[in-house]
């Protein structure tokens, strides 16, 4: 982190910048989307001049959260549009995976603030509020609301939930500690609604959706003893399916539910000639690892990478890459 205390030299940015510009990673997930959401709104309601950016766009089983409609999507910002702001990153672990443009932002923006949880994060802001043994940058961006002063909204309560327990599976991880817990109970007593939450997100699938997680379902291959589950898609497959892309997140958390099965890979094929690595794993075993293999990388039990060319290539490289690491016996460094 930073010189001084991070949480504070947050919370003392936010509070004394007068403009924000808040930024998201790809691919966007419930936990950027969420902390970003509710950063958003306290920052309008604040009288701070403050605006949302995501590299791709909002996936539709998000468009629920407060000011949805206000999230520009953009590859690139121009640096003119950050001068003199305070540019903040929610659940952001490095630059290669946000805008196109950051390092130059960085340069061209007033002040700059990192928020996140993944251990890996490469300390790119001015500030950087990294909490890895936080379930969710969520808790962190809770705690900095509460921190605020001017309480939790209803719609930030709704996005910061949505945030938590799509990070850790509903309080199921690993990563799940008595802080996710108090987190979750300072949420719901600002208004955040469960039910109406998980309905939204969880139960929404459609027949094209359902058919197209059957067809990887048919796929499932287990190697290493049984230790190793993988299965694949092909970018034709999911075009031809009409299905949002997003609608196969969590769907390597499947394989996880094979007895036995401590890693867990998932291979997408993508249009543009890359293919998409989600891999999932229970100790001693780290996704990580298996993710910075190709490049990628994420938590101990939750990653991913990007390997370009074939997807035949790509799956037989990732097979090697498990198998190996399937044989180490030690446990990783947390």
């Amino acid at each position: 982190m930073s010189g001084g205390n991070a949480f504070d030299e947050a919370l003392e940015k936010l509070k004394s910048c007068d403009s924000w510009v808040i930024v998201g990673h790809e691919s966007p997930d419930g936990d950027t989307l969420g902390c970003a959401f509710a950063l958003y709104s306290l920052g309008r309601r604040s009288g701070k001049r403050v605006s949302i950016v995501s590299k791709d766009p909002l996936p539709d089983i998000f468009s629920f959260m407060p000011h949805a409609e206000e999230l520009r999507v953009l590859s690139a910002l121009p640096p003119e549009e950050v001068k003199g702001a305070l540019l903040i990153t929610a659940d952001v672990s490095t630059e290669k995976r946000t805008l196109d443009n950051l390092p130059l932002l960085l340069e061209s923006c007033a002040d700059s603030l990192n928020i996140d949880h993944h251990a890996d994060n490469t300390r790119f802001a001015a500030t950087n509020l990294v909490k890895p043994e936080a379930s969710a940058t969520a808790e962190i961006v809770t705690r900095l609301i509460e921190a605020y002063g001017s309480g939790v909204s209803e719609g930030e309560a709704n996005a910061l939930y949505v945030a938590l327990v799509t990070d850790n599976g509903n309080f199921r991880y690993n990563s799940t500690s008595a802080e996710s817990h108090k987190c979750a109970a300072i949420l719901l007593e600002a208004g955040a609604k469960p039910a109406e939450i998980d309905d939204r997100i969880n139960e929404n699938m459609s027949e094209s959706i359902i058919k197209l997680w059957g067809t990887a379902f048919s796929r499932t291959e287990l190697f290493a003893g049984g230790k190793c589950a993988l299965f694949w898609l092909r970018a034709s497959e999911i075009a031809a399916s009409g299905a949002d892309p997003n609608s196969l997140d969590g769907l390597v958390n499947m394989l996880m539910r094979i007895r036995g099965v401590k890693i867990a890979l998932f291979l997408t094929e993508r249009s543009d000639g890359v293919n998409k690595l989600s891999v999932r794993s229970r100790p001693p075993y780290s996704s990580r690892d298996i993710a910075a293999a190709f490049g990628g990388g994420g938590h101990i039990n939750a990653a991913g990478a990007k390997l370009p060319g074939s997807l035949e290539k790509a799956l037989e490289n990732v097979k090697k890459e498990a198998v190996s690491h399937a044989a180490l016996r030690h446990t990783p460094a947390q």
